[in-house]
């Protein structure tokens, strides 16, 4: 039988039992607390070590675009060529250029469209125009490539720290970053150096950085290898960087869709 509060209990032990049952919620409720608190320290030291990890915030924050160029392969094989731009307020310029083709995908604020063009000659051969989810992946792309690990500037942004895991190795602390609209980035960050180890994006493409590109002080990955799924299995692109230029803007004339 339990121990109940009545009348037949003298008064002392009734004062003795809730004093212990007031403890121990108090309790409860303090060990939540640390955990929630704990949870946000480590959401913020975590950032503060990977931002560092890449170089001082005054640097970052005067980043208004970045300019990649490398070369892309494909797990097929294929090889070629691939600029992309992020430009702030919100554009973004990927140019892929392989065998004879080229594609061309822009995203200008709330815009975006791909074209496809013949290498010799520039003849468009066809333009699709994005979707409104993948405007939104698009603009949530361009946010990551500035905020370096900051909480993404939505109206639903946030952080959610996942607990830790072990990437080749290493310790990482695991950080969802959601933008909202169910478009998210999970990154494994180094406990010890702050180096993103891999990133997963919310529609399970895995992303590796690989090797280092030191560009006006600033770190970025020399090489970039994701793997997603398709209905013949897994497939990978590698993205290998030879440059990265930092605040040289592209004109307004790249960012405007072609006539059909």
């Amino acid at each position: 039988m339990g121990v109940g509060l009545n009348s037949k209990t003298p008064i002392s032990m009734n004062i003795q039992i809730r004093t212990l049952i007031l403890l121990a919620i108090t309790t409860v409720f303090a060990v939540m607390a640390r955990s929630a608190e704990s949870d946000e320290e480590i959401i913020q030291s975590t950032i503060e070590l990977a931002r560092s990890y890449v170089g001082p915030d005054d640097k970052l924050d005067a980043i208004d675009s970045v300019h990649y160029k490398g070369s892309l392969l494909y797990s097929s094989g294929d090889l070629g060529t691939i600029e992309m731009v992020y430009q702030k307020p919100m554009q973004h310029r990927m140019v892929a250029v392989i065998g004879g083709r080229r594609e061309v995908s822009v995203l200008d604020g709330s815009e975006g469209w791909t074209t496809f063009e013949r290498v010799v000659d520039s003849v468009p051969l066809s333009i699709e125009i994005f979707d409104p989810i993948r405007i939104l992946i698009m603009q949530a792309s361009v946010r990551e490539a500035f905020n370096f690990f900051r909480k993404p500037d939505t109206r639903n942004g946030e952080i959610l720290y996942e607990g830790k895991e072990t990437v080749n190795g290493r310790d990482c602390n695991v950080l969802t970053y959601h933008h909202g609209d169910g478009i998210a980035y999970q990154r494994y960050i180094d406990a010890e150096t702050g180096q993103v180890h891999k990133t997963l994006d919310s529609k399970g493409v895995e992303y590796l950085e690989e090797g280092e590109l030191i560009v006006d002080g600033l770190r970025f990955p020399k090489k970039l290898v994701s793997t997603f799924s398709t209905a013949i299995g897994d497939q990978s692109m590698e993205f290998a960087y030879s440059s990265i230029t930092l605040n040289e803007k592209l004109p307004d004339s790249d960012f405007v869709m072609p006539l059909p």
